[in-house]
């Protein structure tokens, strides 16, 4: 049986918060129902090797050709009294 893309995002998520994988069964049971079917822990083991080797290739890719703009975007809200809308201003830093 295929698995849903969204279910696909479901389980890298549940296992970066912390979900055993002995748990994993229990826990998309409880999120997808009883009729769902689980991933058994060596399933959870063996998505999570592949994840670590994806994450290796990631970290170990050329950047070399690659030319990036750091930008740092925040809010400032101000404390008007006299407006009932606080105003915001957006701050932006390259």
């Amino acid at each position: 049986m295929r698995r849903a893309p969204s279910i696909d995002a479901l389980i890298p998520a549940l296992y970066l918060r912390g979900v055993s994988t002995s748990s994993f069964p229990e826990a998309l049971a409880a999120i997808l129902g009883e009729q769902a079917p689980g991933l058994s822990p060596a399933n959870v083991v063996r998505l999570k090797q592949i994840w670590e080797q994806e994450y290796e290739a990631w970290r170990h890719r050329d950047l070399s050709d690659k030319h990036y703009v750091y930008v740092w975007a925040d809010g400032i809200y101000f404390q008007v009294r006299l407006e009932p809308d606080r105003p915001c201003v957006l701050v932006l830093v390259s």
